[in-house]
């Protein structure tokens, strides 16, 4: 009887406990994966002659299956993506790790991602971006976001590469890198 009594109090509970929501992208938040797929290489090239080439190895994306932690109030299950890359200098492997993530805002707003890049790491939970502007670089780039040292938080991770800002065109992505020592890698071209 006290097992009864167990099951039908959490039975009341459960049924009081909001239902699970479902949060999906805005379509701003899909333009942070949208252009890049698994196998897509992305080449860059310094003023010094130098190139850099991301390989994506994996995206994952998931959809929300309304599957919320059992007995949390007001829960959510949130659409996710997320690109592994590979970065190789010439023919040399520097890293692995992911570039981007992103999950949808419970607040049904735009979503900032997180972005890895080298030794910097974009990331906010007040989902504020850096204001958009025109490239200097390429003048077809308009909608470009740039980090760097001042609004990212992380940029010493995984050892000292010396990046100290990176641009992200809505259209296009990653469109150009710099270190510390005045080198500049701009996007080339994907094959």
């Amino acid at each position: 009887m006290r097992y009864l009594t167990t099951i039908l109090a959490i039975l009341i509970l459960q049924s009081c406990i909001p239902d699970c929501k479902n949060i999906y992208f805005t379509e701003n938040d899909k333009m942070w994966f949208t252009n890049y797929n698994i196998g897509d290489k992305i080449i860059f090239k310094s003023q010094m002659g130098d190139f850099d080439t991301i390989l994506i190895t994996n995206k994952i994306l998931d959809k929300p299956k309304g599957n919320c932690p059992l007995f949390a109030s007001g829960g959510f299950d949130r659409e996710f993506a997320r690109i592994d890359y590979q970065i190789k200098k010439d023919t040399f492997k520097l890293i692995e790790d992911y570039f981007v993530q992103i999950s949808a805002n419970d607040k049904l707003e735009d979503a900032s991602p997180v972005i890895r890049l080298f030794n910097m790491e974009f990331s906010t939970f007040n989902n504020e971006l850096p204001t958009q502007k025109y490239s200097k670089i390429n003048s077809d780039w308009k909608n470009v976001y740039t980090f760097n040292e001042s609004n990212c938080p992380h940029h010493d991770l995984k050892g000292k590469f010396g990046i100290i800002e990176f641009e992200w065109d809505k259209e296009i992505g990653l469109v150009s890198y710099s270190n510390e020592d005045g080198e500049k890698w701009i996007f080339h071209r994907k094959e």
